[in-house]
């Protein structure tokens, strides 16, 4: 079984921003196809570093510029009502700020796994593959594409 692997480097905003890299999975998916000959199989996303996830939504504003972070705040929030950096156990051990940032990232995955047929990713057509930044700063994140099948 053929298996193709890929790179590509995002630059990212701090406190849950994200990045549509839905058009990114189809590409790899495209090159891979193109240099293999495999027609269907799985691509796996993996993005490196603890405090970013994956996932698919509908990357519409009220979603991306609000919805999401409100709901991740409930479980996980970084300010207390006075502005206050919330305590977090976390925080003693690397003296830093963001172990509400370490909660959001295990809620959503580091990676996501998409079937392909026929050389196309099998989503729906309001499903956006997205790189959510959890971390209390912008980062540079890598996304490690690897293609699988026949």
């Amino acid at each position: 079984m053929p298996v193709y692997t890929e790179t590509k480097t995002y630059h990212t905003k701090a406190h849950m921003g994200m990045i549509d890299v839905t058009d990114d999975f189809r590409a790899a998916v495209q090159n891979a196809c193109r240099k293999t000959g495999m027609k269907s199989g799985t691509i796996t996303g993996f993005t490196t570093g603890g405090v970013a996830g994956l996932t698919t939504l509908e990357f519409e504003p009220g979603m991306v510029y609000h919805d999401l972070k409100a709901a991740m705040d409930v479980f996980s929030p970084y300010r207390d009502e006075q502005g206050n950096v919330i305590y977090y156990h976390h925080h003693d051990t690397w003296h830093d700020d963001n172990g509400s940032s370490h909660i959001k990232a295990a809620l959503l995955s580091p990676f996501i796994v998409i079937p392909f047929v026929n050389g196309e990713i099998t989503i729906g057509p309001w499903q956006n593959l997205t790189l959510v930044e959890c971390d209390t700063r912008n980062r540079v994140r890598d996304i490690v594409f690897q293609v699988m099948g026949e």
